[in-house]
C-alpha cells in the first residue's frame, strides 16, 4: 500500500479515535448528571438504572473499538497495515475503507464468527451434539 493511502487510512482512523473519546466522555458526563438527580420515585430509580447499564455496555464496546484503532495505528507505524491476524494475508482496500481497523479479512472473520456461535449455542445447551 503506497504512503499517500497509509497517510488517508491514518487520518480516517484518528478521526474514528477522536469520535469514541468524545462518545466516552459525553457516556460519562451523562452518568454523572443522573447521579446528580435525586428522584424518589421507583420508576424513574429503575429508568436511571437502565440507561446506566445500557451506558456502560456501549462504554465497553467503544472501549474495544478504541483498542482495535490504536492496534490499527500503530499496524501503520509498523508497516503491517491491512494484514489479517488470522491468515496474515491481506485484507482487500475495499474493506479497510469501510472498516479501517478491522484485524481480519472477511473470510477469517465468517470463520472466526461461526466458531463462537457454536461455542455460545454449546454453552446454552452443553449436551447438544454438533
Amino acid at each position: 500500500m503506497n504512503k499517500s493511502k497509509l497517510a488517508q487510512f491514518r487520518s480516517q482512523l484518528e478521526t474514528v479515535r477522536s469520535e469514541l473519546f468524545r462518545n466516552v466522555e459525553r457516556s460519562n458526563q451523562n452518568i454523572r448528571e443522573g447521579e446528580t438527580e435525586k428522584i424518589a420515585d421507583m420508576s424513574d430509580d429503575a429508568a436511571r438504572a437502565f440507561n446506566r447499564q445500557v451506558e456502560g455496555e456501549l462504554g465497553e464496546q467503544e472501549w474495544q473499538k478504541l483498542k482495535q484503532v490504536d492496534a490499527a495505528i500503530e499496524k501503520i507505524d509498523r508497516n503491517e497495515f491491512g494484514t489479517c491476524n488470522e491468515c496474515e494475508g491481506q485484507i482487500p482496500e475495499a474493506r479497510l475503507a469501510v472498516v479501517p481497523y478491522t484485524e481480519y479479512c472477511t473470510h477469517c472473520l465468517s470463520e472466526l464468527e461461526e466458531k463462537k456461535k457454536i461455542i455460545n449455542s454449546n454453552e446454552l445447551n452443553p449436551f447438544q451434539e454438533n
